[in-house]
């Protein structure tokens, strides 16, 4: 079988599975009678690979039935037969009359001041609906945005088994960027680097989740940060190396983060204050995956997080600001008074699934400083970014700090958090 058909039949299985299994549990779990999702071709929307199509009324009834009624007005009939998960196919001029024989008391659209994903119905669009509907059912129209994220995050199987298998590929890609297959010490740029991954993924019919990217040091005994956050900088040995990367592939993006340390001359291991620091994140990342379970918000598991963090020996460090934008924790600062030698460790395990980008994608966020999303409860086969920073200060330093940021993907199922691929287990070494 072809590629492309192969990735066809898996978008297929997906929304098959989804409007089967899912769908008629978050409609009525959110007493939602009718969806109607508009897109307008030209004017792409974040559902269109969910829903299979980019320009109509896709509708979907609660009739009362185990199966949600599903319609599409004005789309593209012959696409979307071949799909074969539409019921009811029509043109735009019916949509009142539609509306009307069906009488829903709560009609949820694609408008929402609050997450992107929810909010692609333009506002000329919009005015064209509600004059569609009547001032009757205008009144009953409410914003998707809580269907929506559930009907996103609430995975089924095959969502997960394709989601894993592209974690794998992840790292397998990201792996070897960070080995002497890639980089030569001494002659190899952060750059040529972030090209070769791009080269990689263009031979798999694939995108970077981020765009380009580059590896970034995160210590080195050769040269100064104003040196070394260059794209043009050429790695040294004894350069500690962190990489964020993510492959969109389907309908899926992926996250993670890998670690590598370029060995010097003489060495045959990575230093011991250096190991040190890692091994304190690792015992971090055990404290963080024990206390995330089902059924409570992302605001409160923080909170257990953080006191059991604070219990187990750690500092933890609330973020209220997203430190991509006011900064990482300082590695340069003085060790603080109330927790001499102890790791600082800061939590943003924000979801991700169809995006690798947490600012878009939809679901429960642990972390300080995406507010938006610490009401949502942390549901069965929730996906995220198990993503924390741990700041350890090292003794032979004179107190200046490693720091790590770690991150996988992962999934939150009754047993608890599962790793969907092997995660970070160790620092790569490069010779």
């Amino acid at each position: 079988m072809g590629k492309a058909r192969s990735r066809w039949e898996q978008l297929n299985l997906i929304r098959r599975e989804k409007f089967n299994l899912i769908l008629p549990k978050v409609m009525r779990e959110n007493k939602i009678d009718m969806w109607i999702h508009v897109m307008k071709e030209g004017n792409p929307d974040a559902l269109e690979l969910d829903l299979g199509g980019n320009h109509g009324y896709f509708i979907f009834t609660d009739r009362g039935n185990d199966r949600i009624e599903r319609a599409v007005l004005e789309g593209y009939e012959d696409t979307l037969q071949r799909i074969g998960v539409y019921d009811i196919f029509g043109r735009e001029k019916e949509l009142k009359e539609f509306v009307t024989m069906r009488d829903p008391k709560r009609i949820a659209i694609n408008i929402s001041d609050w997450i992107a994903i929810a909010d692609g119905l333009s506002h000329s669009n919009y005015l064209k609906l509600v004059e569609a509907l009547g001032e009757k059912y205008k009144q009953r129209v409410i914003s998707a945005e809580q269907l929506i994220t559930d009907f996103r995050t609430q995975r089924v199987i095959s969502e997960i088994i394709l989601y894993g298998q592209l974690g794998e590929k992840t790292r397998q890609i990201l792996e070897i960027a960070l080995s002497n297959k890639v980089i030569t010490p001494g002659r190899t740029t952060l750059e040529d680097v972030g090209w070769w991954m791009e080269d990689q993924l263009l031979k798999s019919g694939m995108s970077s989740t981020f765009g380009f990217s580059t590896p970034s040091i995160i210590y080195s005994e050769k040269a100064q940060r104003d040196k070394y956050n260059s794209e043009k900088y050429i790695i040294q040995r004894g350069d500690l190396i962190s990489y964020d990367f993510g492959i969109q592939h389907l309908n899926f993006g992926t996250d993670m983060k890998r670690v590598a340390y370029v060995v010097q001359k003489g060495e045959s291991s990575i230093p011991s204050e250096i190991q040190f620091g890692w091994d304190r994140a690792l015992k971090a990342r055990e404290v963080i995956r024990a206390n995330i379970k089902l059924g409570k918000t992302a605001g409160k598991t923080l909170e257990i997080i953080g006191k059991a963090l604070d219990d187990a020996g750690f500092e933890y460090i609330h973020l209220s600001t997203d430190p991509m934008i006011s900064g990482l924790p300082s590695v340069e600062a003085d060790v603080n008074p109330e927790y001499p030698g102890k790791t600082g460790v800061s939590i943003d395990c924000h979801c991700v699934g169809n995006t690798g980008n947490s600012e878009v994608a939809s679901g429960p966020s642990i972390a300080g400083f995406r507010l938006d999303r610490t009401h949502l409860i942390i549901k069965p086969n929730h996906i995220f970014a198990f993503e924390f920073i741990a700041v350890t200060p090292i003794e032979k330093w004179g107190g200046k700090k490693i720091r790590f940021n770690i991150e996988d993907d992962a999934i939150v199922t009754e047993n608890g958090v599962e790793w969907l691929y092997p995660p970070n287990e160790r620092i790569l070494l490069i010779y």
